[in-house]
C-alpha cells in the first residue's frame, strides 16, 4: 500500500499489472480490495497497470467525519493526487456507483487526464434529494451502523461474504458524512455532453436509476450504454461475466486512439 495526501488527508492506493493505466474506483461501502474479490484484478492485470484507490472514508484511507471533506470536487482531487504521485498523465477509469459519480465529475473538471471512462450504475444528472430523507439515512448510520444496509442488500439477493466484511468494517460516521455530501452534489451533464473522451455506461435493467443513466447516455456525444438484462444496481459491479466482455474491448479502443 502507498499513500498520498490532499488537505492533510491520506489516500491509500496500490498498483498491479502492466500496460496502459486503469484506475479502479469502488462504490459506497466498498474499498479497493473488493475489485480483487469480485474478479476484476485477475481479469485485467494482464493488460493494464491497475491503480486501485481507497476513496476517502473507506479502506485504509483517512476517515474524516465532516461532510465538507467528501465533496465530489475534493474526491476528484484525490484521484488526481494519486495519478500525480504515480507520474501518470492520462489513464482510463472504471468507477462503480460512487466511483462512477466521481469519474463523471473528473470528466467535467479534468478531461485531459482521462483516456476513457467506464461508469457502473451512475449518472451525471443533478440529484434532487430530500434533505429530510438524507438526514434520516445519515442518522441511521450514526445510530445503527451498517447493519441495516447489510440486511437490505441480503434481502435483495446474494451478498458475497467479502462484501459483507467490507461493509461491516466501514466507519458509519464517515458514511453518514459521505451520504450528506453525495446527496448535495451538482449535476455535470452540461459540462460533459460535448466531451471527446469515450464513455461506457453500465446499467442494470432493474436499477431505479436506469432512466437517469439513459438520459446521461443520450446527452454525451461519445457515450454508449450497455444495459444488463435482469440485473439490479449492484450487479453492474458483481456480474463480471456480463461486464468484462463489454469493458475489455471498450478499453482497448480507448488506448488505441491517436
Amino acid at each position: 500500500m502507498k499513500t498520498t495526501s490532499r488537505d492533510g488527508l491520506r489516500i491509500a492506493f496500490e498498483t498491479e499489472g502492466a500496460g496502459p493505466p486503469l484506475v479502479l474506483l469502488h462504490g459506497f461501502f466498498g474499498d479497493r480490495t473488493t475489485w480483487r474479490s469480485a474478479g476484476h484484478v485477475s481479469a485485467l492485470a494482464d493488460r493494464h497497470r491497475l491503480v486501485l484507490i481507497d476513496t476517502l472514508g473507506h479502506g485504509e484511507s483517512d476517515r474524516p467525519h465532516d461532510a465538507d471533506s467528501y465533496r465530489i470536487d475534493r474526491q476528484v482531487d484525490d484521484v488526481i493526487a494519486v495519478l500525480d504521485a504515480l507520474a501518470i498523465d492520462r489513464a482510463a477509469l472504471w468507477g462503480a456507483s460512487l466511483g462512477g459519480i466521481i469519474g463523471l465529475h473528473l470528466l467535467a473538471r479534468r478531461p485531459e487526464r482521462l483516456a476513457g471512462l467506464v461508469v457502473g450504475g451512475a449518472h451525471a444528472d443533478r440529484v434532487a434529494a430530500d434533505p429530510a430523507e438524507t438526514e434520516k439515512e445519515a442518522e441511521l448510520f450514526r445510530t445503527q451502523g451498517t447493519a441495516p444496509f447489510i440486511g437490505l442488500l441480503e434481502r435483495q439477493g446474494t451478498l458475497p461474504d467479502w462484501m459483507r466484511t467490507a461493509m461491516a468494517a466501514a466507519d458509519p460516521y464517515a458514511l453518514a458524512a459521505l451520504t450528506t455530501a453525495v446527496d448535495h452534489r451538482e449535476g455535470v451533464l452540461d459540462a460533459v455532453e460535448g466531451s471527446s473522451v469515450p464513455v461506457l455506461l453500465l446499467a442494470g435493467e432493474r436499477d431505479p436509476q436506469l432512466p437517469a443513466i439513459r438520459h446521461t447516455a443520450d446527452r454525451l456525444s461519445r457515450a454508449r450504454l450497455a444495459e444488463l438484462p435482469d440485473c439490479g444496481h449492484f450487479d453492474t459491479f458483481l456480474r463480471t461475466d456480463l461486464t468484462l466482455p463489454v469493458v475489455r474491448p471498450f478499453l482497448d479502443g480507448c488506448f488505441a486512439r491517436p
